[in-house]
């Protein structure tokens, strides 16, 4: 018995360590990774610079190149990579993951966010305007079946109130080899009483994307769901190349103090009456008297 369990241990052993290397004709992942990391990076400074949509595309253009000459990469040699990684999905996503926690300690240490989103970066989870997102934050969708989607529940508690609107925001680019764009993004609001709000918007460019989610000033919120689909387009190809990487997602809630002083003061005019009508009634004595015994 011993015997057996040894040898299933070492077999395992041995299948680990012979896991398949990155064929070396193709960019090995660290190197890949460095170059995804300094393309994101350099993507999110050519935004920043105010162009038309011609230029802004030329100079992010001469961003990727700039990156791929850092590197001593020719755009063949990147483009032919990234070929054999879009067809060995766990190693691109072992890759992002790292890419990830780079952008993320990146954005810590500058004591802001990469990108445009910094605006609210500083928020914590309390006050009138408040960052309530607490799921993941970076992520990287392709237009397959369990990569196309990203489903999400936000958590609701006695810290929302009526009339709190919501700004649903994240940075998004678009590495695409070919055919349309189009990302959904679509948020479900359910408030107490059962009405709903639907909220969807399509991103189909690279940038800042932000929904926005309306206040309810009748009802308090019960639950919120969403989801971001990637879709394939018109293109179903599987080896054309189409990626959206994700980053700094945020959920903002924006209280207005207006409506919630005007609950308070509804809330306090209501416990007030009900107090009033609770009180016993004083009885007086039929005949009008005061019911004294003496003349």
């Amino acid at each position: 018995m011993k015997r057996s369990v040894y040898f299933l241990f070492a077999t395992l052993l041995l299948l680990m360590a012979c896991k398949p290397k990155v064929p070396e004709w193709f960019i090995q992942p660290d190197d890949m990774e460095d170059i995804l990391y300094d393309y994101h990076v350099a993507q999110a400074m050519a935004r920043q610079e105010k162009a038309d949509e011609g230029e802004s595309n030329l100079k992010r253009n001469e961003y990727f190149l700039a990156v791929l000459k850092k590197h001593n990469v020719t755009k063949q040699d990147y483009d032919t990579s990234m070929v054999y990684y879009y067809s060995h999905l766990p190693r691109l996503k072992e890759i992002y993951k790292e890419v990830n926690e780079r952008l993320s300690d990146e954005a810590k240490m500058l004591g802001t966010a990469i990108g445009e989103t910094s605006r609210y970066s500083h928020y914590s989870a309390s006050g009138d305007t408040a960052n309530i997102w607490t799921d993941r934050t970076d992520m990287l969708l392709m237009p397959c079946p369990m990569m196309n989607r990203f489903d999400f529940t936000v958590k609701v508690d006695t810290s929302f109130y009526k009339g709190d609107s919501f700004a649903f925001q994240f940075v998004s680019e678009y590495i695409w080899q070919s055919g349309s764009k189009d990302a959904v993004v679509c948020i479900v609001s359910k408030y107490e009483g059962d009405s709903i709000i639907q909220t969807v918007n399509h991103v189909s460019v690279s940038g800042v994307s932000q929904i926005r989610i309306p206040a309810n000033r009748e009802s308090r919120l019960k639950e919120m769901r969403g989801f971001i689909y990637l879709s394939a387009g018109s293109n179903d190809d599987a080896t054309v190349r189409r990626m959206m990487f994700i980053s700094q997602m945020q959920l903002i809630k924006f209280h207005n103090k207006d409506v919630q002083n005007e609950t308070t003061k509804a809330d306090s005019i209501t416990t007030g009456s009900q107090s009033r009508s609770d009180a016993p009634l004083r009885r007086e004595p039929i005949d009008g008297s005061r019911g004294d015994s003496g003349g």
